[in-house]
Formats: structure tokens, C-alpha cells, sequence
């Protein structure tokens, strides 16, 4: 199995309870992995020599905190992205997902695609779209105002991949 880093942008601390409180209530009902909300914007395979560091000092860089729109709940046979907030994406989002890319040792092919999500599991698709359909989400807008690194699997099937993920680096937006 493959080690990959992954870059995330995590929820302020206003938006964070309730993301939390979804993703642990849909895991106990459905018995699926926990993991803390956030926005992949970027994804590589693990460089031994690359600083992680410095990838998002420079990525963030005179970068403060910022609002993503909510576009839709949405929901696929990935099991990774079983259930989700799809967000619109943004110029902010663009330039540090972009700037990750051209500063890594080796680039990866990763597409953008914002989305948080709220539950990794294989579950039949009639269930996904009542899911989808019942969730109320409170806000047309999420403020994120943290970049961080995480090593993942590669890939990551099960609540066993998600529990071996570990945090690298952490970099607070500015205010």
C-alpha cells in the first residue's frame, strides 16, 4: 500500500461542531469510520525528501481565512465520498491548491473538487439519496481558516485506512 499526503482545509471553529456532530452521528448509524470535517484540495504521493512544511507556507502564504458556498448535498458509489457537501469553488481555493501542485517534487494529475465530506461507507444507493435529500445543512456558506497535512493510504477502502491517517503539518489562515 502506497502513502499519499494530503492536503486539507479544515472548518473554523464555528462550523467545526457541527460537521463533527453529523459525521459521528451518520458513522453510528450506519457503523462507518469518524473523521474530522475538511476540503481535500490537494493530493500527492509521499516524497520522503519534500518538506510538508513548506508546501503549505508557501500555499498559504498571505492567505486569511475564507468562505466556500455550498452548492448541493450530494452522494456516489465512492467510498470515500458516500455522502457530501458539494461547494462551489473559489479563486482563494484555486491559487493554494495550485500552488501546492507547482511547488511539489512530483506533481500528481489530483482534480479539484471541493467537497466535505460526511460518511465513508458502502451503502445502497436508495439509502444514499433519502440521506442526501433529509440532511439539513444550516449555512449557504462554510468559513475555513486552516491548511493542513495528512499522510493517507493509498487507497483508502475501509474504517481501518481512515484510522492509520496522521497529521503532518497544521497552518493557521491568518485572521
Amino acid at each position: 500500500m502506497n502513502t499519499k499526503i494530503s492536503f486539507w482545509l479544515i472548518p473554523s471553529a464555528a462550523y467545526q461542531p457541527f460537521f463533527q456532530e453529523m459525521i459521528n452521528s451518520l458513522a453510528q448509524a450506519h457503523n462507518a469510520p469518524r473523521f474530522e470535517p475538511h476540503v481535500t484540495i490537494y493530493s500527492e504521493n509521499y516524497t520522503a525528501d519534500e518538506s510538508v512544511d513548506e508546501l503549505i507556507e508557501t500555499a498559504a502564504k498571505n492567505v486569511s481565512g475564507f468562505m466556500l458556498d455550498i452548492d448541493q448535498v450530494g452522494y456516489t458509489d465512492l467510498y470515500t465520498k458516500t455522502l457530501f457537501v458539494q461547494f462551489h469553488s473559489s479563486a482563494i481555493l484555486t491559487q493554494i491548491s495550485e500552488t501546492l501542485r507547482h511547488n511539489s517534487a512530483k506533481p500528481s494529475n489530483y482534480v479539484l473538487n471541493p467537497h466535505l465530506s460526511l460518511l465513508y461507507q458502502h451503502l445502497d444507493q436508495t439509502v444514499q439519496k433519502k440521506l442526501a435529500t433529509e440532511l439539513v445543512i444550516p449555512y449557504t456558506q462554510v468559513f475555513f481558516d486552516e491548511v493542513r497535512a495528512i499522510s493517507t493510504p493509498e487507497p483508502v477502502r475501509s474504517g481501518e485506512d481512515v484510522e492509520k491517517w496522521q497529521t503532518l503539518s497544521v497552518r493557521k489562515l491568518a485572521p
